[in-house]
């Protein structure tokens, strides 16, 4: 079956009031460690078709036929009652770049060398996983929708191990290369991240500013992303005092794809201007749902899945941002978080969140002693408050969408 007759079988069931998605993806995934070199090949392929007959419904299949079937199948089944939002109209194409673009044949090799370098010989790296690949989508609907984009990327994860005496650690670090490889910051990252944890004691004093590094502030920025999609905000959110006045918060997916998972052209939003809360990230049926017009966000996990509202690339960004070297040199006592020893917990409805990380005590502007280990946690509110100066290193990493922040001060938080 074609995707012709797909689109006419839809079409008879629900005049007008359909969409029609496949995806096809290939990627190639390397595993590398210093003796072995592991190579797989995955490909997606599927098609899901979601339609408003009598409330929404929906279904998905590996090829047109199955499809055809669970469209038939699902058909008789109780709906969930929903009209249907607006669909858009527009047509376009760009086709995907290569996305198998061939890596320096010593990239293991440059990175344990850099990893070594930069822990002054007391951490190797022990793995790397590579992911390289395109992924292309088309969208046909019952408005006269027809667009089709393709994107490519390159990420992984990579591990490293430290020793110190008797004393052991390791680290992971996710990555995302939207160009060269950026080895450099990498090892930086695995180098600290695998050594701090074996120094002799953690934080010695128990207040003072907190300079995240760009990593670690976008994994927080990730945590509090739900705030920008909810259908209902916490009680503890005031949209005109959501954050300090310097933060700006905005999510552009248009360098990486024109349209969204549903069709809707991609476009900036400016999600937190001068710390007010200024706008929220839509899908079709959410923006229908708050009587908003769609802002580019309807994101598919999986072809399996309906698609929702979420960020696509995500950022804190600043006009008059202050290099990572004069906020060092700003921060009189203080801890400089470098890396995450958990995951980044948030509770949003009860306003509550939790930092675990390691990282270098900061004391008249200059780093001094690695921490082993230390704890922030309080009230999302007042974190958002606290924002005191915002770098110009703006860097991204993979969340799994892209989330980026740069270097930030954060004044007056209490460590554990």
């Amino acid at each position: 079956m074609s995707a012709d007759r797909l689109s006419g079988l839809l079409e008879r069931r629900s005049p007008g009031a359909w969409e029609l998605y496949r995806k096809v993806s290939d990627a190639r995934e390397t595993d590398l460690t210093r003796s072995e070199r592991r190579e797989a090949f995955r490909r997606e392929n599927g098609w899901a078709a979601r339609w408003w007959d009598r409330g929404l419904r929906f279904a998905c299949a590996s090829d047109p036929e199955r499809l055809a079937a669970a469209v038939a199948e699902a058909s008789r089944l109780p709906a969930r009652a929903e009209a249907p939002p607006r669909l858009p109209g527009s047509k376009g194409e760009r086709p995907a770049p290569d996305g198998d673009r061939p890596l320096p044949p010593d990239v293991f090799e440059r990175l344990g060398q850099l990893v070594a370098e930069k822990s002054r010989g007391e951490a190797v790296l022990a793995s790397l996983a590579l992911r390289s690949g395109r992924a292309e989508e088309r969208i046909v609907n019952g408005a006269g929708l027809s667009v089709s984009t393709g994107v490519a990327r390159r990420d992984g994860v990579a591990r490293a191990v430290g020793r110190r005496d008797s004393k052991g650690c390791e680290t992971r670090a996710v990555f995302r290369w939207d160009g060269e490889p950026d080895l450099e910051s990498l090892a930086g990252r695995l180098a600290d991240g695998a050594t701090f944890p074996l120094a002799p004691r953690g934080v010695t004093f128990a207040r003072g500013a907190w300079l995240l590094d760009p990593g670690v502030a976008a994994a927080v920025l990730a945590a509090i992303a739900p705030l920008f999609c909810a259908d209902t905000l916490p009680r503890w959110v005031k949209k005109s005092d959501f954050a300090a006045r310097r933060v700006r918060i905005a999510d552009d997916a248009s360098a990486d794809a024109p349209f969204d998972g549903e069709g809707t052209p991609t476009r900036r939003v400016l999600v937190v201007e001068d710390g007010a809360l200024a706008a929220r990230l839509h899908d079709l049926r959410s923006a229908a749902r708050a009587a908003e017009l769609p802002t580019g966000h309807g994101v598919r996990p999986s072809y399996r899945d309906l698609p929702r509202p979420g960020p696509r690339r995500l950022f804190l960004e600043t006009s008059q941002g202050s290099s990572p070297r004069e906020l060092l040199g700003s921060v009189g006592r203080g801890v400089f978080a470098r890396a995450l020893t958990a995951p980044v917990s948030v509770d949003l409805a009860l306003d509550r969140y939790d930092v675990q990380f390691t990282g270098v005590s900061i004391l008249a502007g200059r780093a001094t002693e690695p921490v082993a280990g230390a704890r922030v946690r309080g009230r999302v509110s007042e974190l958002l408050s606290r924002f005191g100066a915002i770098g110009t290193d703006l860097q991204f990493f993979p969340m799994p969408y892209p989330a980026g922040a740069p270097t930030v001060l954060i004044e007056k938080v209490t460590f554990e």
